[in-house]
């Protein structure tokens, strides 16, 4: 009996070690979310009456209803006739404001399930403990990355809090100034600086550990960059369309975020003011920006003028081809909107994002593929990784969800019917 015990024993345990440990969780309740198209962020396919465990702050299983077995006890949680996305987010923003709007708008941004963002180069030391607190959970936000104040020559707009070094000596001194703030990126904006400068800041962040994020118009100035080590890069290299381009950045392995979000808010809020009437908790504009969209005479300025349908083309003859042929030769196209940037005050936080999607697909890419953009490939350039710790509906990842009531496959503005968003397997709204 007692040989036969042994081997019962032996086969259960031999059962539990070969179970994926995506149906095995780390202990504690668990929440199921059951019948929701999933779109898990890779790209693939999506899944039709799906199942997803949540157990703690990750992700334990996720597939086809017939494949996941839903643990006695769990919450469940009725997804039926709803998709399934991994949290949105933005690689290219600007909060430069007081804290207390700054704590207003990072939570407007997750209610719109962005569940990150990185600040990118205007944030003054007095502000870092904004960040701080939204890490340690004293108040809803996103996942935030924050590049301190980056450094530019001249701007990007009066009084912008930048930082200037004239000497390559002073570069790697600001360097260190934001190794001491504990930044998670340094920003430079090109052009400006002499060659010298920018590789002693290129150089000293690499000496402390610190991620270089680029402000670029061209392929001279992407060049420049890369050949020191630079991969992550904001807007678009227009005159890059070409083979030898191509091959050059997939070489050097490198990602654009294009910002179309900024450039189209200039009238799409004008376009579209149902999105200055919905609730505060989806409120991304800043005061003076809804003020602006809110003008009479600025609006018919705007869309009013005679060439305004000329430039609404233009606008897309200038920036759609650039993100189509990236796109298509496999270079990393991700999602950065420049929302809440100064210079432009109509760009809001959080819906701005999914703008920055729609246009994607408006630019030929298809709706799984800017999902993607969105989400796992922009959690890769974030965390410098093909296997980041989020950025997709898969057993291991950090549980960041995002439930809508429609398909946005179907149709790409289906992205904006929030239901329900999670952040580290919690429920936000």
């Amino acid at each position: 009996m007692r040989t036969k015990g042994l081997i019962l024993c032996t086969v259960f345990l031999l059962i539990c070690s070969a179970a994926p440990e995506a149906q095995r969780g780390a202990g504690g309740p668990v929440t199921a979310i059951v019948g929701a198209t999933l779109i898990d962020g890779t790209g693939a396919a999506a899944v039709a009456n799906s199942v997803v465990l949540v157990q703690g702050d990750r992700i334990t299983a996720a597939g086809p209803r017939a494949m996941v077995q839903i643990p006695q006890g769990a919450t469940v949680v009725d997804a039926a006739g709803k998709s399934l996305i991994p949290g949105l987010i933005d690689v290219h923003c600007h909060l430069n404001q007081p804290p207390d709007v700054m704590r207003k708008l990072l939570p407007v941004a997750l209610n719109w399930g962005v569940t990150t963002i990185r600040m990118t180069g205007n944030d003054k030391p007095e502000i870092m403990h904004v960040y701080t607190e939204a890490r340690e959970g004293k108040f809803p936000s996103p996942r935030v990355y924050s590049a301190g104040q980056g450094f530019n020559i001249n701007g990007p707009y009066p009084g912008a809090p930048t930082l200037h070094p004239a000497t390559p000596e002073e570069a790697r001194a600001g360097v260190q100034v934001h190794k001491a703030l504990k930044v998670d990126y340094i920003k430079i904006w090109m052009p400006g600086f002499s060659p010298e400068i920018v590789a002693a800041i290129v150089d000293e962040a690499k000496k402390v550990g610190i991620p270089i994020t680029a402000h670029i118009g061209n392929v001279e100035q992407v060049r420049q960059l890369a050949d020191l080590g630079v991969t992550d890069f904001m807007h678009e290299a227009r005159d890059g369309m070409n083979p030898e381009f191509i091959a050059y950045a997939k070489a050097k392995k490198l990602s654009f975020a294009p910002t179309l979000g900024q450039g189209q808010s200039r009238w799409f809020y004008y376009e579209h003011p149902e999105f200055l009437k919905m609730d505060p908790k989806f409120d991304g504009f800043y005061a003076r920006g809804r003020a602006m969209l809110e003008d009479p005479a600025r609006k018919q300025q705007i869309i009013g003028a005679a060439d305004f349908a000329d430039v609404k083309q233009r606008f897309k003859d200038n920036n759609y081809p650039f993100i189509k042929m990236m796109s298509d030769a496999g270079i990393r196209v991700v999602a950065g909107t420049d929302c809440g940037a100064e210079a432009s005050q109509t760009t809001p936080v959080g819906h701005t994002t999914h703008r920055e999607v729609q246009m994607f697909v408006e630019a030929g890419i298809s709706p799984l593929a800017a999902i993607r953009d969105a989400t796992l490939d922009a959690a890769r350039v974030l965390e410098r990784t093909e296997t980041p710790t989020y950025g997709a509906v898969q057993a291991g990842k950090i549980a960041d969800l995002v439930l809508l009531d429609g398909d946005p496959v179907a149709d790409i503005t289906n992205i904006d019917k929030i239901n329900r968003v999670m952040r580290a397997g919690k429920w936000v709204q």
